[in-house]
């Protein structure tokens, strides 16, 4: 529950109203910004939908008075050759719109029932058109037709009768010119007419046969065909010319809606505009009344803590019967300065209590100087100790009489510091610049000493135990230098294995060949066995290199290496035997189970072939600071620092004379790396190894 007291404290009233004054205007500006760019994107959409919206109902209005102005010559056409033209040019227009007013196009859709009705139209207009075209090449071909029968009279002289012939050719002119069927009958009766007698008058040359009067006929019933047709055309354009004056009305209509629909988005975003104005004028009225609070609180604070300062500052000069200031507030920290300055008053008997806490304070630096973990020591301009501390006597490997030591007796267990450097009784020595040098123990311990020249001619030295940094350093030297040989690595494999496949390639197909001997064969299969190999050393590169194919999944890493056992036993031999120690509740790994196990039984390998008199080879898993640590151990001969450097070098191997490859450590360090792990080897000589594969434990497994 909080306290009382607090709530009517300056260290909560202040901030509380600063941070409400500030939530405030950021919610308000968050509302304000909120609601324009809302108020901007709907005007931007309805804008933009109302332009394209008018910009499609124009331009369908725009292509339906072209329609509607091209329709009108038909009904004047005389020629169905024009009428078939014009007609396909017509289906091209109503094309054209039935793809604007398509909704699959980009772009708003036209709004109402109206584009329904205007697609309806056009659609109609497109029957009725291609139904025109089909007729008028009707027509154009009975035209031909009677063409082609008028070209047979004209070159024909099976009438002998010239004056019949001439009065025949006549009328058959008159008819394929002929344009209503009322003047093609009486042209027809005149035929009649002239023929029926001279079909049965005696004598050859005054007779006509009906095969003589064939093409007259095929004149007479291609211009009635044809005749037949232009009527239909325009009883067809007639009909066109209504369907096109409803379809102008139902486009403007369409406009019109369109308009409607831009006016109503338009009022819509005027209310909600004016709803965000009104939301923001009340929020901030909210925020200047609580400003004026706030200022109001502030001034008295500031009144208060005026008279206080005012009071204390009397009481520094000492003034005497000063009382204590009037303060009407209800402010903790106030009330409580108010009593500490009550309190002021009779500090004058504790003065003698602040100097023994004074002194206290002096032997707590004496005794952090002595404590403390970095080492330091003073020397004179003679090389004379002044003061040291316990931490500096035990890195350099010195006896607790060193403190009387000389300068140059003191670094002299160091053998990269030259003792002529340091000053001495009747030499001030050269050490002019300060220099910082590095010192490993036998026992690994990296120690480094920092000497400076004071002004007065003293020297200080700094002493630290940069163990640690120091093996992270080697560590990083080290994965540097991997980093360059296992790309150099990954190119030599990637080039090796495009040279194998060449080869291979060019094996398959000699292989077809026929008509090899046995002999040849057996020399083909001595080159596709070489090929493997090569591809299975440029795959080893790889995993070397990182940059073989893993298949991560999440694995139980105790079952992984409890179901190795078997196999770890076996690879290690007799004379080792397996130890494993793996704790409870170890998380799971995103890790490609083979990979793994190949790279445990890499080390175990190692670690066996480490022990030739055979040992305990100790195999860990343990959960460590979010991570999954596995560790293989050994009792081995282990390795110099040399060694180490280098172990995980591909092809760097001890064991060139036993068959080693080089490849176990490398391969193992390629697959953690990839895997987004850390390995760690430590070992030393006749004292046995130890490699750590560090794992990141997925996020929900981990702990703090």
């Amino acid at each position: 529950m909080i306290n009382r007291a607090f709530l009517s404290s300056i260290a909560f009233r202040l901030p509380f109203a600063i941070t409400f004054i500030c939530v405030s205007v950021l919610l308000l500006s968050a509302v304000a910004i909120y609601g324009l760019q809302r108020a901007r994107n709907e005007m931007s959409a309805y804008s933009v939908q109302a332009f394209s919206s008018l910009a499609k109902a124009s331009l369908v209005s725009r292509q339906v008075s072209d329609l509607v102005s091209s329709a009108p010559f038909l009904m004047n056409a005389t020629s169905p050759y024009r009428v078939s033209s014009e007609s396909r040019a017509v289906v091209a227009q109503v094309e054209a719109l039935l793809e604007t007013m398509s909704p699959d196009q980009p772009g708003p859709a036209l709004q109402g029932n109206g584009a329904r009705r205007i697609i309806d139209l056009l659609e109609r207009i497109e029957v009725q058109t291609l139904a025109l075209a089909a007729n008028a090449d009707a027509a154009q071909g009975h035209k031909a037709e009677a063409a082609v029968a008028l070209g047979e009279i004209a070159t024909a002289r099976a009438i002998k009768d010239q004056d019949l012939r001439q009065r025949l050719n006549g009328i058959a002119q008159s008819a394929s010119t002929s344009d209503s069927l009322f003047q093609l009958g009486e042209l027809q009766r005149r035929f009649v007419a002239e023929t029926s007698a001279r079909m049965i008058v005696p004598g050859p040359d005054l007779r006509v046969s009906p095969d003589q009067l064939e093409p007259y006929r095929r004149i007479f019933e291609a211009q009635t065909r044809y005749l037949l047709e232009m009527f239909t055309i325009r009883a067809s354009v007639s009909r066109l010319h209504s369907v096109s004056r409803d379809l102008s009305h139902a486009t403007e209509t369409q406009s019109e809606l369109v308009a409607g629909a831009l006016n109503k988005n338009l009022e819509s975003t005027s209310v909600a505009l004016r709803q965000l104005l009104v939301m923001i004028v009340l929020a901030s009225l909210a925020v200047v009344i609580l400003a004026i609070l706030s200022i109001r609180s502030v001034m008295r604070v500031s009144r208060g803590i005026g008279d206080l300062s005012r009071g204390m500052n009397a009481l520094a000069r000492g003034e005497e019967n000063v009382g204590p200031p009037v303060y009407a507030g209800t402010e903790t920290e106030l009330i409580r300065l108010l009593d500490a300055f009550r309190a002021f008053k009779e500090s004058v008997d504790r003065v003698s209590r602040l100097r023994r806490t004074a002194e206290a304070a002096a032997r707590t630096i004496r005794s952090t100087f002595r404590t403390m973990n970095e080492g330091i020591a003073l020397f004179d301009s003679s090389g004379r100790p002044i003061t040291m501390n316990r931490r500096i006597i035990e890195l350099m490997r010195q006896t607790g009489s060193s403190r009387k030591m000389p300068l140059r007796r003191f670094v002299g267990t160091l053998p990269e510091i030259d003792p002529l450097l340091m000053p001495a009784e009747n030499d001030s020595g050269s050490l002019i610049e300060r220099r910082v040098l590095r010192h490993r123990f036998s026992d690994e311990q990296v120690v480094e000493i920092s000497a400076s020249r004071q002004p007065d001619g003293g020297v200080v030295l700094l002493a630290r135990d940069v163990t640690a940094m120091d093996r992270q350093e080697v560590e990083a030297a080290r994965a540097q230098r991997l980093d360059v040989v296992m790309r150099m690595t990954h190119q030599v494999s990637h080039e090796v294995g495009n040279m194998i496949g060449i080869i291979t390639g060019s094996l398959g197909l000699l292989e077809r060949e026929p008509g090899f001997s046995e002999r040849q064969k057996r020399h083909l299969g001595r080159i596709r066995k070489a090929a493997e190999r090569g591809r299975a050393l440029a795959s080893s590169m790889l995993s070397v290199g990182s940059q073989q194919q893993i298949h991560p999944a999440s694995i139980d890493v105790a079952a992984i290496l409890q179901g190795m056992a078997d196999v770890l036993e076996m690879a290690i031999g007799s004379r080792n035997r397996l130890e494993l120690e793996l704790s409870a509740n170890l998380p799971t790994v995103e890790l490609d189970p083979m990979l793994l196990e190949q790279s445990i039984l890499n080390l175990c390998l190692n670690a066996s072939a480490a022990m030739p008199d055979g040992g305990a080879i100790r195999v860990e898993a343990r959960k460590e600071a979010g991570s999954v640590v596995i560790a293989v151990i050994d009792q081995g001969v282990g390795m110099s620092p040399e060694v180490l450097d280098q172990a995980m070098e591909p092809y760097f191997t001890t064991r060139s004379k036993t068959g080693g490859s080089g490849l176990g450590l490398a391969m193992v360090y390629g697959f953690v790396r990839q895997s987004g792990g850390e390995v760690k080897i430590s070992s030393r000589l006749r004292e046995g190894t130890r490699v750590e594969l560090r794992f990141p434990a997925p996020t929900s497994d981990r702990r703090p």
